[in-house]
């Protein structure tokens, strides 16, 4: 007798991972293939799409190979880093590398969205112009490579690309079109006056079909690669936060989710957007029919204690030792006291995110002397970090959304320190999830949503949900971590007006 299952593709920003799942919600084989980041310029942040499709060939051969005898793939389905503007000419080759979410070259294309079609992305998206939205990554080739721009036959996302490679057909869901500043996310549909109106292609923009919706079948050339049968369904799919969404459980309206990943996301399913907090968080469809979800996004989160474990330990990048040298300091980081001796970090490294959203900010340590105690350094960082998630998570209720539910998961749930760190400054109580690789189940639910293994991607999503261990957060350091959180706020002020400020100078305004 077979085992049916279904598999997920996600398409992270350093890595693929592909993941089988059985009809009950259990991964039974998974394997993961990373691909490079390329910085030609400052500020340039690019992928070659060929290196995401040669990963997902030997990741998915992988998996395969990894298989139980009995089992069998009935469909499969993507999930894939957002707003990554990917154009492709009429072969469907790409005409140049990806222009991921982090690349800020369009600050220009940026600012003049910013002045004169901030009201009108609001009404359309929730959101306002960021450098992170896909709409001034495309002005930007346009006005600075029309030779590239008139090349190009469509647009789609890094999901979408592999899906094309898999099927031979083109097209996007309304979860990463909506990432692009110039999709309506209520009609679920491209807003084509408002593409012209920036003088853009309205042909560039490819069908964009429900995440549920068939999208084709694995053909013959792929299967000899990859060793999935020709035939098989191929649906949609979704963004990976969407997919996100559905691994962790926020499909329920009152369940918030913290990710503590190398940047943090805090997600929650929200019934519309809100013009109050707009620019402060991000609203986008969710991979559910009709759902939005609203997404705080916070990019020094595990990146900001691993920079600083580096920077500390002379490290170029960290191996399995120095995370086992990492838990053994968190031992001598529980006796530090709230505050960690007077230190503050403020956790910008890459500029701020929401609720700022403020490229100009930098990062600051505030306090130091001349004592060089490791364990306090780390502390703080991970303080300035848990403050600015509870910006995000404040955002949050400036909207009426309060959570019934928090759940914590990602990698850096995992040290002790902090997680116990972020229900104190939260002043609530928190569960760890146990579920990992929650966009890659995402994108395995899709599937087997699509193929008929399971009935709605709220009921798979209730059962991927692993609830681990209860963190209450203690009322005493609570109330410390009140006054301090003020102390960084204020600080935080002063030193954004520097830097703006600063800014201005060196640019001559």
């Amino acid at each position: 007798m077979t085992m049916s299952a279904v598999m997920g593709i996600d398409l992270g920003t350093t890595s693929v991972k592909c993941l089988a799942m059985d009809r009950n919600g259990k991964r039974i084989a998974s394997a993961s293939h990373s691909y490079p980041i390329q910085s030609p310029h400052t500020g340039w942040v690019e992928q070659r799409p060929e290196d995401w499709w040669a990963a997902v060939v030997k990741s998915v051969r992988e998996c395969l190979s990894a298989l139980p005898e009995d089992a069998f793939i009935e469909a499969v389905s993507l999930s894939g880093h957002m707003s990554a503007l990917t154009l492709l000419d009429e072969c469907g080759s790409p005409v140049m590398p990806a222009i991921l979410i982090a690349d800020t070259r369009s600050e220009q294309q940026t600012r003049y969205l910013m002045k004169h079609y901030r009201d009108r992305t609001i009404a359309l998206t929730g959101n306002v112009p960021l450098d992170a939205f896909t709409a001034p990554k495309l002005m930007w080739v346009r006005d600075q490579r029309p030779d590239l721009y008139r090349k190009a036959d469509k647009l789609v996302f890094p999901k979408d690309y592999v899906r094309f490679r898999l099927t031979g057909r083109l097209g996007t869901d309304p979860t990463d079109a909506g990432n692009s500043l110039l999709f309506d996310v209520r009609r679920r549909e491209w807003n084509e006056t408002f593409i012209r109106d920036l003088g853009l292609r309205v042909d560039l923009f490819p069908e964009a079909a429900d995440s549920l919706s068939a999208a084709g079948t694995i053909t013959s050339e792929v299967s000899v690669l990859t060793g999935l049968p020709a035939g098989t369904p191929v649906f949609t799919g979704a963004a990976d936060i969407a997919c996100t969404q559905i691994g962790t459980g926020t499909l329920e309206a009152d369940i918030m989710a913290i990710t503590l990943s190398t940047s943090a996301q805090i997600i929650m399913r929200v019934p519309d957007t809100h013009v109050g907090v707009a620019g402060q968080v991000t609203f986008h469809p969710s991979a559910a029919a009709a759902a939005m979800y609203a997404m705080g996004s916070v990019f020094t989160g595990g990146l900001g204690v691993q920079w600083g474990y580096e920077l500390l330990f002379d490290r170029d990048s960290m191996n399995a030792g120095d995370y086992e040298r990492l838990d053994r300091l968190s031992e001598r980081m529980k006796q530090i006291p709230c505050g960690s001796g007077g230190l503050l970090f403020l956790p910008f490294l890459v500029g701020s995110s929401t609720p700022y959203f403020d490229p100009r900010d930098r990062a600051a340590w505030i306090g130091l002397t001349h004592h060089r105690d490791k364990a306090l350094l780390l502390h703080s960082i991970m303080e300035g970090i848990a403050f600015n998630i509870r910006e995000n998570v404040e955002a949050f209720a400036a909207m009426g959304q309060v959570p019934r539910r928090i759940y914590l998961g990602g990698g850096g749930s995992r040290n002790p320190v902090w997680r116990q760190m972020i229900a104190d400054v939260l002043g609530r109580e928190m569960v760890l999830l146990q579920t990992s690789d929650a966009s890659a189940l995402g994108a395995a639910a899709i599937a087997g949503v699509g193929a008929g293994l399971f009935d709605s991607l709220e009921s798979i999503s209730r059962e991927l949900v692993r609830e681990g261990e209860r963190l209450d957060s203690d009322g005493e350091r609570h109330r410390r971590y009140n006054v301090l959180y003020e102390k960084y706020r204020k600080v935080y002020r002063s030193l954004h007006e520097y830097y703006t400020e600063l800014d201005s100078e060196l640019l001559g305004e």
